[in-house]
């Protein structure tokens, strides 16, 4: 029995000397654990090396994309030409400890101990007159009898301490089993098609939030989130394009703006700072960082793009408020703009968009966009109010008061009934709209032109119908002055609203493309010169009919008593051409309002056609 006990003290020993205290240096030529009794696997490894692109740097992140945990690695920098080890690491983890393969140069890492880690990440740093192309070669150690050897990273190219990641890993032809012979001479991989490092890893080894809706799957998002967790740490990066000066990230308990925490990287002379700030409503406020709540790690500016990854204590107290990141979940709000305050940032003009759901950071996994239903059905409310009803409405009254005359409908002219109609209709659906957005933004908004010239649009449209229901009867000493107030009015109201429409196309939340203000360039130059053709018209049937009545647009604004004249039911001169001139800018206005709204309600379009174009294809 002593014997038995002996021999199983004596496995126990040899499998705990396998692996407690990392790899030695002996190793660093070829990587090969040297562990009795195990074999190397051959299959294709779950684990990869992510490289990501600093300041003089790399950053590494040992993982695994179905998140499974290793218990030992090691990993060397070598030149894919000569072999030669290149750069040091630094920074590392708790869990990690450098190895000199040359004799006072850190050129390799490997594990401190046994235990299941995910996700390890730590620097490389170039020489300082280094130029030329590198790999990451290293080994992983799911458990004593479980190894992949010569797991390689990325090609990277260094020129002086200018560094760029290849768009992909080096092409495997056979399963390793040393390291040094697959290195091959260097390829220049200078193109402009090359995957950006940031979207590597993004939810498998960290989580990845972006904007717009799908940017995430092709990599091109204007703004874009990522959290990485470490055991206890809990590592944000951000990174926003189109010459933002700042993207930030906001902690929410929904998905709109209000009582959140946000931290901000600001582009401020070409560098990158870090801030934390307060949104209170839809006003973002800064405020003065609590020591230990957040640390820079890393920032660079880079053409149009800005980059920065920080660090987040988990446990943080803002505003009254306790943010606990590992046991509590919550939305994230990315936002970026091209613009900064005095003390703060400006509107986020380039991105803004919230998750649909909360969740824990650590959940890694994939971050869907909340529903904008809300903003579309607003957006095509609008479209139909003014580009369509009111436009024939507003027609109506101005050019048909002497068209029609022969027959009534519902006891009231013709031009009446009509105006009436699409005129509830248009204030009809702008309410509903203006309640549909308030529902979708929570408060009022005025931060933006669209908004500001929205309100007054639909406050404007409120009050015409209460105007119409008291106004005099014709002849009466104020009849003129309601006329006149009444177009006053509704005519402002359009104008506003026209205005708020071309604004929305500069939304980022609308997703419409910039190509639309020409469509909308193209309605209101039909819409003028409708009413010029019908103004010319009313001048001709004027001088033809001087005894007729209203056969001139203006004619209604004084009050005459002008209904008793024998010529008020019948037609003013030339109304077939006003019927024919109607029947045109009736149906091309419902074709402009039609495109108009299966571009918000579709958008992005461009997308949506594609993927329409796509899916016939495969037929």
């Amino acid at each position: 029995m002593s014997r038995i006990l002996l021999f199983l003290a004596c496995c126990s020993l040899a499998r705990v000397l396998g692996l407690p205290n990392g790899a030695p240096a002996s190793i660093c030529s070829d990587l090969m654990p040297r562990h009795p009794d195990s074999s190397l696997q051959l299959s294709y490894p779950p684990y990869q090396v992510l490289p990501a692109i600093g300041q003089g740097r790399v950053r590494l992140v040992l993982g695994s994309p179905q998140g499974l945990a290793y218990e030992g690695f090691m990993i060397v920098a070598r030149d894919v030409d000569t072999g030669e080890y290149v750069g040091e690491f630094a920074n590392l983890p708790e869990l990690a400890k450098p190895v000199e393969c040359i004799p006072g140069v850190k050129n390799a890492v490997t594990h401190m101990n046994t235990s299941k880690k995910h996700n390890l990440e730590f620097d490389w740093e170039a020489p300082f007159d280094y130029e030329g192309t590198i790999i990451f070669n290293s080994t992983f150690a799911q458990d004593y009898s479980t190894y992949w050897v010569g797991v390689e990273s990325s090609r990277v190219t260094v020129d002086k301490r200018s560094i760029d990641v290849s768009a992909a890993p080096l092409p495997i032809s056979t399963f390793r089993t040393t390291t040094p012979p697959y290195y091959s001479p260097a390829v220049d991989y200078a193109t402009k098609d090359v995957e950006d490092p940031f979207y590597t890893g993004c939810h498998t080894t960290k989580n990845c939030f972006g904007a717009p809706p799908g940017c995430i799957k092709t990599k091109n998002c204007i703004a874009v989130v990522a959290v990485i967790v470490q055991g206890d740490q809990y590592h944000f990066e951000m990174q926003a394009r189109e010459k933002a000066k700042y993207v930030a990230v906001g902690l929410s308990d929904d998905k709109n703006m209000g009582d959140d925490s946000v931290v901000e990287c600001t582009k401020e002379n070409d560098e990158i700072a870090l801030h934390m700030s307060w949104n209170s409503g839809k006003r973002n406020t800064r405020h003065t960082t609590p020591e230990g709540a957040v640390q820079l790690e890393t920032g660079t500016v880079k053409d149009d793009m800005i980059y920065c990854k920080f660090r987040r204590d988990k446990l943080t107290t803002l505003q009254g408020r306790t943010y606990d990141l590992v046991n509590t979940p919550y939305h994230l709000l990315v936002a970026a703009g091209d613009n900064l305050r005095g003390n703060g940032v400006d509107f986020h003009s380039l991105a803004y968009l919230g998750t649909s759901t909360s969740k824990r950071l650590s959940d890694v996994g994939e971050w869907t966009a909340a529903s904008d239903l809300l903003i579309r059905l607003h957006g095509a409310l609008m479209l139909a109010s003014w580009i369509g009803t009111a436009s024939i409405g507003m027609l109506l009254a101005r050019y048909y008061r002497q068209t029609w005359v022969n027959s009534q409908l519902c006891g009231k002219d013709h031009w009446f009934a009509w105006h009436r109609f699409f005129m509830v209709l248009t204030w009809s659906m702008t309410i509903a709209a203006f309640v549909i957005i308030f529902v979708e933004l929570g408060t009022w908004s005025t931060e933006t032109f669209h908004a500001s010239f929205g309100l007054a649009t639909t406050i404007l449209c409120f009050i015409q119908p209460f105007m119409a229901a008291m106004r005099p009867h014709p002849g009466a000493p104020r009849r003129a002055l309601f006329n006149w107030a009444h177009w006053f009015v509704g005519n402002i109201a359009k104008i506003c609203a026209l205005i708020a429409l071309f604004f929305a196309v500069r939304l980022n939340k609308a997703k419409i493309p910039e190509w639309v203000d020409w469509i909308l360039t193209a309605y209101v130059v039909f819409h003028v010169l409708t009413h010029l053709v019908l103004t010319f018209l009313g001048c001709v049937s004027d001088r033809q009919a001087s005894q007729r009545v209203n056969s001139f647009p203006m004619k209604d604004m004084h009050s005459r008593g002008s209904m008793v004249h024998p010529d008020a039911r019948r037609d003013a001169p030339h109304s077939s051409a006003r019927k024919f001139i109607f029947g045109v800018y009736f149906v091309v206005i419902v074709a402009f309002a039609a495109v108009l709204i299966v571009i918000t309600v579709l958008a992005p379009i461009e997308e949506t056609w594609t993927s329409f174009t796509n899916t016939i294809s495969s037929y």
